[in-house]
């Protein structure tokens, strides 16, 4: 038996050739070797026939209960635990051989894990990022789609790991071993332990908990209880901001760990972290931080104090630059000097300032209520006025919606309310749900994403600023479940060009 078939302990068929694993039919390629494993709704063991159809030479599964006369598929005891080691193996990638880097939040994750991945790039480490923005290698972005949802599985790291060449002899001159994984873990990633195969992260963090998707998780308790599932990873650093800490109690995993928490604080300053923002706006941010109790991997024992400058706005978004800094250390940073991060730039579509045009227009990611109260609030005093287009996302939780358009209202002069992916609902109910309980005396129903827009464009006049907020860097619309081409970016370019 070869390796392979020793970590399954079964033998493969004769003359096979094993070169790509995965757990999802949609992604069989030549010589592919399917695993079919529980899912949500269904075990994957009713899909390896079709995966043997697709061309896979073999579909392994650990449903005791599937019945198949299908050659070349095979029942493994135990096999969810197999399949790290033999991913190891096939890809000749030994996966904890890398330094990992893991962000979740209800908002920031993908700001810190950028800010993260930029940071070591610039201090000379070689630096993956993976997350919504999908997957850069350095200053690179890959063309290739490795996965559609933000936090792949372990199938899909392997996959981005081998297409880079992370394997044991790398095939890059002057490559730097071990290579530094930024990547951005959802809800959902930690609910269903996608990466649980990694054994150890150099730094875990929550930025923050609030309300959202409660589609999926049912309820804010459930929804909590799937965030604080990212210490359950072996983490030398864990780094939790404050107002989330008076939960961590209820969590033995935490209690008992030898590496304990780090709170982030902008309002204690006896925290174990704290940092302040000195100034803060559009062109220029400045802002410290005191390490009041270093953990070891600091390598230092005694209280300091950093100072940075950077162009980072607004206020939440130093909040996740902190975090950043804070889980790679600070190794590669200078005590008694202001250290310079003006070479940072937020993800596209995160608080970004559309550039040479004569109007203020910001296109940002927010979509969810507390995400739209913190940017919103957090840039009002910089104009006269908000105008404030936002959409709420059909088949999604109907819950936060009237949440959502509260949030714009409040802090906007007038709210354009229009489609953000309806899906398969009516885009009339969906402002039904975001009307209840709402003034929606200075909200204007524009279903036409890009007519919005254009009606937006000429409400603001020289100091008001028209904010786009729910796709950020995203490029579809999807409506009566036909996902068509839109950017955001191309209608305000269209206008002004």
């Amino acid at each position: 038996m070869n390796e392979l078939e020793k970590i399954l302990n079964i033998n493969f068929p004769k003359d096979i050739e094993i070169a790509f694993a995965t757990n999802s039919t949609f992604k069989i390629e030549k010589n592919s070797i399917f695993f079919g494993l529980p899912g949500t709704n269904n075990h994957g063991s009713e899909f390896c026939e079709e995966a043997i159809k697709l061309g896979a030479v073999i579909a392994v599964h650990n449903d005791p209960e599937f019945i198949t006369e299908v050659k070349n598929i095979f029942y493994v005891e135990d096999l969810e635990s197999k399949i790290s080691l033999f991913l190891c193996e096939l890809y000749q990638i030994d996966i904890n051989h890398s330094k990992y880097f893991g962000f979740t939040g209800t908002n920031g994750k993908t700001s810190s894990a950028y800010f993260c991945h930029q940071i070591l790039n610039n201090q000379g480490h070689q630096s993956l990022y993976i997350g919504t923005l999908g997957v850069y290698f350095n200053q690179e972005k890959s063309d290739k789609i490795f996965s559609t949802k933000t936090t792949p599985d372990i199938f899909e790291l392997f996959t981005i790991l081998n297409f880079f060449g992370f394997g044991r002899t790398p095939y890059m001159d002057g490559f730097e071993v071990p290579v530094n994984i930024c990547i951005e873990i959802s809800s959902h990633a930690l609910d269903q332990g996608r990466l649980n195969d990694i054994v150890w992260f150099n730094a875990t963090s929550i930025l923050n908990i609030s309300s959202d998707h409660l589609d999926y998780h049912k309820n804010i308790s459930a929804y909590r209880d799937a965030k604080f599932e990212i210490f359950k990873n072996k983490s030398l650093v864990k780094l939790l901001d404050d107002k989330s800490y008076k939960f961590h109690h209820k969590y033995d995993f935490i209690v008992n760990d030898e590496n304990k928490l780090l709170v982030v604080s902008k309002d204690n300053n006896f925290s174990d972290i704290y940092y302040e923002i000195k100034g803060i706006s559009i062109k220029e941010t400045t802002f410290e931080i005191s390490i009041n109790k270093p953990p070891k991997e600091y390598n230092f024992k005694e209280r300091k104090k950093f100072k940075f400058c950077c162009n980072v706005f607004p206020n939440f978004n130093v909040h996740n630059l902190v975090f950043a800094i804070c889980s790679i250390g600070f190794g590669g940073f200078l005590e008694n000097k202001i250290n310079d991060l003006n070479y940072l730039r937020l993800p596209k579509g995160r608080a970004e300032i559309i550039r040479d045009i004569p109007s203020n227009i910001i296109i940002d990611y927010a979509h969810n209520h507390e995400a739209i109260r913190l940017f919103l609030s957090s840039i009002k005093n910089q104009y006269d006025n908000l105008i404030v287009i936002i959409g709420c996302g059909g088949g999604r939780d109907k819950s936060k919606r009237s949440k959502m358009l509260s949030a714009a209202i409040r802090d906007s002069s007038k709210v354009i309310f229009t489609s953000d992916n309806s899906r398969s609902e009516d885009f009339e109910d969906i402002f039904k749900d975001a009307a209840k309980n709402n003034n929606i005396e200075n909200v204007v129903k524009i279903k036409d994403r890009k007519q919005a827009i254009i009606f937006g464009v000429k409400e603001i006049t020289n100091n008001d600023c028209l904010v786009i907020l729910g796709k950020g860097h995203e490029e579809t619309q999807e409506e009566n479940n036909q996902i068509s081409y839109f950017s955001d970016h191309e209608v305000v370019n269209e206008i002004y060009n």
